[in-house]
């Protein structure tokens, strides 16, 4: 198998796991899928010569377990492990600085961090609507046909997955959230 064929297995396999982690209802769910995905996106990536995506990629697997594994721990706990990741998303893109496609990558990873942190439902699955654009980028400079379907698909299956978790909630936890009764 050449490059290419590498280059494709590997994005068609981390769009399936893309899609399936963010149609779905469960956040730890999300995490996880979109965690193996990341690892795989990474050699994606690499295959492609896209450095800053790639390392960003791979931090993400660590975003992604660190995220999950904080859930129910304190805030301080939290706001630590967020911290640290935003700290190596920026040393990564410093270090791997590629201009435009640097910018919207890393904006897209810090995005993706405080999401993955932070939001649960259908605001997690919304940010990470714009996490898609914001990688859109990085597809479109190394013409990267499978990361442009990835994020479309990724776009659109957030959106479904927004969708799907607001209709989740019960009539009596968005009157409490809007303070309707």
């Amino acid at each position: 198998m050449d490059a290419t064929h590498l280059i494709h297995a590997t994005g068609l396999v981390a769009l399936s796991l893309n899609v399936r982690g963010l149609v779905g209802s469960s956040d730890r769910s999300l995490r996880t899928s979109t965690g193996v995905a990341s690892a795989i996106w990474a050699l994606n990536n690499f295959l492609l010569g896209a450095h800053t995506a790639a390392a960003l990629s791979a931090i993400s697997v660590g975003r992604q377990a660190s995220a999950e594994a904080v859930q129910d721990r304190s805030s301080r706990t939290r706001l630590m492990a967020f911290l640290a990741m935003v700290s190596i998303t920026l040393v990564a893109s410093a270090l791997t600085w590629s201009g435009w496609t640097t910018v919207c990558t890393g904006a897209g990873s810090l995005v993706g961090t405080w999401a993955m942190f932070y939001l649960r439902g259908t605001s997690l699955r919304l940010a990470m609507v714009l996490v898609a654009a914001l990688w859109m980028y990085n597809a479109w400079a190394y013409n990267s046909w499978w990361q442009m379907a990835a994020n479309s698909a990724a776009g659109g299956a957030a959106l479904l997955g927004a969708w799907r978790a607001r209709r989740a909630i019960r009539p009596s936890s968005i009157a409490a959230e809007t303070g309707t009764s």
